[in-house]
Formats: C-alpha cells, sequence, structure tokens
C-alpha cells in the first residue's frame, strides 16, 4: 500500500535507549498544521498515496494532530498510528481523541520487554510499561485494531521465547504481533554497545520464539506473526514464511520535522534505508526476494550475511 509516513514532531515522553532519531531532534522545527495538510493534499495527487501512517517521537502529545487527523478522515483515505500509549491509559484522553478520530484506525505500540522493569529501563520513563499496556487494553475495549511490536536488541534478545508466551497469555489472537530488528543509528548508534546485537546471536532466540508460536498454532491459537528487516540467510528457511519485506525499496511520500529551512519539503518515491543492498547480498541468488535489513545494521552485521549460491 502506497503510504505517506508523516513524523509532525521529534518530541516523546519517553527516552530510550535505542531511540533511531538523533540526539538532537527534539529541538528539529515541527510541523505546522498547515504543512501537514499540505502535505497531504500533495502526495494524494504524486504518488497519489491510500494510507497516511503518523509517527514521531510520540504523535499524541501534538495537539494539532487531533485537527490533522480530522482533516485526513475528510479525504476518505486510510490511516495508522505509531504510538506508546501512554496518553490512552487515561480514558478522558482515549474518549476526548476518538471523538474525533473515531474508531476505524490502526495503532502499533512497541514493548521491549515483557518484564515491566526492563522496558521502564529501557524507556527511562517509571511505569511506563504499565501506562503503556493500560493505554492499549483501552484501545483494544473500545474496537481500535492494534498491534504489537518488539525491536530485538542487546537488552532483552534473549527474552524472546518467554515473550512470544507473554503475548499469548495477554493478548487476544486478533492482536498481531510484529518482531523487527534494530536500526543502529541515531541515539541506538551512540548507545550502540548496549544497543546493538548481531543476526547470529539473536538467531536461535528468534527461532525458539517463533517455535512458540508455531506451537501455539497447533493448539488452534491463531494469530498473525510477521518478522521485519531480518535477511533470508540470518534465519533458518523454515522460518521464512515469517518474514516480509519492511522499510527497504521505494517509500512513497515522506514528511519529517526539519532541523534546516531546506529540509523542510515533502519527499516522494525516494529510496527506503535498507533492504537487500550489501555487497555480499549481490552475490546471492535470492537477492531479489530477500527483505534484507537496514543499511546501518547490515554495514555493522555483515559478516553475519551469507549469500546463497546457485547450487544451493
Amino acid at each position: 500500500m502506497k503510504t505517506l509516513f508523516l513524523s509532525p514532531d521529534y518530541r516523546c515522553n519517553e527516552r530510550c535507549i535505542f531511540c533511531p532519531c538523533a540526539e538532537n531532534a527534539r529541538q528539529y522545527h515541527p510541523l505546522s498544521l498547515e504543512e501537514m495538510r499540505e502535505s497531504l493534499d500533495m502526495a494524494m495527487k504524486n504518488p497519489c498515496v491510500e494510507m497516511v501512517l503518523l509517527s514521531g517521537g510520540e504523535p499524541t502529545l501534538r495537539k494539532e494532530t487531533l485537527s490533522f487527523i480530522k482533516y485526513v478522515r475528510t479525504k476518505n483515505i486510510k490511516w495508522g498510528i505509531l504510538s506508546n500509549s501512554l496518553k490512552f491509559a487515561s480514558k478522558t484522553f482515549l474518549n476526548e481523541f476518538i471523538d474525533v478520530t473515531g474508531t476505524s484506525f490502526e495503532l502499533t505500540t512497541a514493548f521491549h520487554s515483557y518484564d515491566p522493569k526492563q522496558h521502564n529501563m529501557i524507556t527511562q520513563v517509571p511505569d511506563s510499561f504499565e501506562k503503556s499496556l493500560q493505554g492499549v487494553m483501552n484501545l483494544i475495549e473500545v474496537g481500535i485494531n492494534v498491534t504489537i511490536k518488539y525491536v530485538i536488541n542487546k537488552m532483552t534478545f534473549s527474552e524472546l521465547p518467554e515473550y512470544a508466551t507473554w503475548i499469548y497469555n495477554t493478548f487476544s489472537d486478533n492482536i498481531p504481533w510484529v518482531i523487527c530488528n534494530i536500526d543502529v543509528c541515531g541515539i541506538a548508534l551512540k548507545n550502540r554497545n548496549k544497543t546493538a546485537i548481531p543476526f547470529s546471536e539473536s538467531k536461535p532466540f528468534v527461532e525458539k520464539a517463533l517455535d512458540k508460536v508455531i506451537e501455539f498454532s497447533r493448539q488452534g491459537r491463531m494469530r498473525n506473526v510477521n518478522i521485519f528487516n531480518t535477511p533470508l540467510c540470518c534465519i533458518d528457511p523454515y522460518y521464512w514464511p515469517f518474514l516480509k519485506k519492511g522499510e527497504g525499496g521505494i517509500i512513497s511520500a515522506l514528511r519529517l520535522p526539519y532541523e534546516k529551512k531546506e529540509d523542510n519539503y515533502l519527499k516522494v518515491n525516494l529510496m527506503g534505508d535498507g533492504g537487500a543492498i550489501f555487497a555480499s547480498c549481490s552475490q546471492c541468488v535470492l537477492q531479489g526476494k530477500c527483505p534484507g535489513t537496514w543499511s546501518n545494521t547490515g554495514e555493522l552485521y555483515e559478516n553475519d550475511l551469507k549469500p546463497f549460491k546457485q547450487d544451493e
């Protein structure tokens, strides 16, 4: 689906250790309501986007977000939001939000561990796990389509099999779960020793987590589970059906907060930051079918990328 990726602001009510944003991103100029509307109008003409995805920072912090969503709804276009769901822990805020937005949208929230202490350590905000979980439950209760996300990181990757069990014990089976490899840039790159993990080290734990998913599915627990930003060569072929292409390839439209005036414009049809784009990938017969990974992550761990040859 052709999507306009729109980040109105990089401010956030969490301070995640592996945030991909630059250290000074919170000081970038936020997009005004008029700039957001302009971005949507332009994107719907070229390249005719079919969905708007609001990101950040944390989009719910901006008072202009609701006004923009109200404008989006006049365009009869799908929309979604990436949010930590902290503010949705308040039913008063939730009700004010859906009074404007309705409930026909998609929301993704990341939990960095099933252990509240670990999650709160990563976000550097006390009680963020508890509030995010309450927010997600409130959203599910009113019928919002929620997806749970986990980013593979050095601090909690070994918990993935237990995390899988937590997902099934906590959320109904209609709640999707996505697993993503970390984008080692911005603050995540600064904290690389704490955040980045080679594919070869996370691989057995990812596979054990997927074994749990398969075991639950055999019990009739059918959940949509996908993995993004993971090259084919970094996981056993048995698990390839779980792999999906992510932000690599062509991005339909993008507008972000800007540090310099000359960067304040809508970008269309630009290359995504990743894919099967590395030197070893060019030697692989599956390059065209491989999801690849983030450019910074792949460069950091290119020794883990093992091209498939014609006779394999």
